[in-house]
């Protein structure tokens, strides 16, 4: 993750064998770690334009709102349908 203007940058790669059987990968952020405090409203998650991956893996670039205690944990969420 790195620090961009206002913005936490959050990039990571998933597999798109397991994205064709239905698993979910969202990123989320919270401010406390505390169990009901993950959110993932106003995360933009895209494929990476200048280095989008290879037909099995994609790079994802997946930004947040840095949050305005100065700091903020964030995590990638998988589930399995």
């Amino acid at each position: 993750a790195t620090v961009a203007g206002g913005n936490l940058v959050f990039r990571y790669t998933r597999s798109t064998a397991a994205l064709a059987e239905g698993v979910t990968f969202t990123v989320q952020w919270s401010d406390t770690l505390t169990g009901n405090s993950w959110s993932s409203l106003g995360v933009t998650d895209i494929l990476d334009p200048t280095n989008p991956g290879t037909d099995e893996l994609e790079n994802r670039i997946a930004t947040l709102p840095a949050g305005t205690n100065g700091k903020r944990f964030v995590r990638l969420n998988v589930s399995r349908p």
